[in-house]
């Protein structure tokens, strides 16, 4: 399948745009990724879960460096090299450091058990198939505590099939470089739960260029990830449909918390 569609396409094409992979060590995410709607909910979670953690999808510490701000012990697994290196200098210049593994959440092996795993950030949306997540579920459960808590988010939207019009995803003033930073996505729609989405960046500044990077994701049902939880041997205590703890509704944002 080709990765790169519409606007993204004609800038390759043409020679005006380089590809970038996602998530790697000149990415913007670090700075162009300011969500924290869901810290707290996993913040307030945490608190009332003694024991050791697991975050999975630590990315740069966007919530591991919270929770050892809380003085939990934390160990973080992420796929991107490039981003656990920014996650190990930022926890350094806060003066912590813990462990930071690099690893597929479809196969990692740590032989320790945690009393909380977490999937933040709807990071399950790059399992795009049903082998994909049960591999993930089964890992953790492998790796929980008996009684211990899995809680994670995603998508549950339906995806509408075909190429969208783009739009902007960020814009801003780089901090330290003082670049303008234009970030424009587009969706192409494959299937009503699998979208390709690609990104184009734009950088502004004494060293101008323009980047592109694509990702496959994948939308969700709620009664799909129950099913497969179950199946794996957990049992579902909550399914939210926002941070706030409000009942989940049909194709809203769902977060799950679920127990072995």
């Amino acid at each position: 399948m080709e990765q790169f569609f519409g606007f993204a396409k004609e800038l390759l094409d043409k020679g005006i745009a380089t590809v970038e992979e996602i998530y790697g060590e000149n990415n913007l995410y670090d700075f162009s990724i300011q969500f924290t709607d869901d810290l707290d909910f996993y913040l307030e979670l945490a608190s009332t879960i003694p024991g050791k953690i697991l975050d999975i999808g630590c990315g740069t510490g966007r919530l591991l460096i919270p929770l050892l701000e809380q003085g939990r012990e934390v160990v973080g697994l992420d796929y991107s090299a490039d981003m656990l290196k920014i996650a190990r200098d930022k926890c350094e210049a806060y003066g912590y450091s813990p462990a930071l593994i690099q690893g597929d959440m479809r196969e990692f092996s740590l032989n320790e058990q945690f009393n909380l795993i977490m999937i933040p950030y709807h990071s399950l949306i790059y399992m795009t198939t049903e082998q994909d997540r049960l591999a993930v579920f089964q890992r953790v459960y492998e790796h929980l505590q008996p009684g211990g808590i899995f809680a994670f988010d995603f998508d549950t939207r339906v995806v509408k099939i075909g190429v969208s019009f783009p739009w902007i995803g960020f814009q801003g003033i780089h901090p330290f470089t003082n670049e303008v930073i234009l970030q424009v996505v587009q969706e192409k729609g494959l299937t009503t739960n699998l979208r390709l989405l690609n990104q184009v960046n734009y950088r502004f500044g004494k060293d101008p260029k323009v980047t592109v990077e694509s990702s496959l994701e994948a939308t969700i049902s709620a009664e799909h990830v129950q099913s497969l939880l179950e199946q794996v041997g957990f049992q579902v205590e909550a399914m939210y449909g926002n941070y706030q703890k409000e009942a989940y509704q049909n194709h809203s944002e769902c977060i799950v918390v679920a127990r072995k």
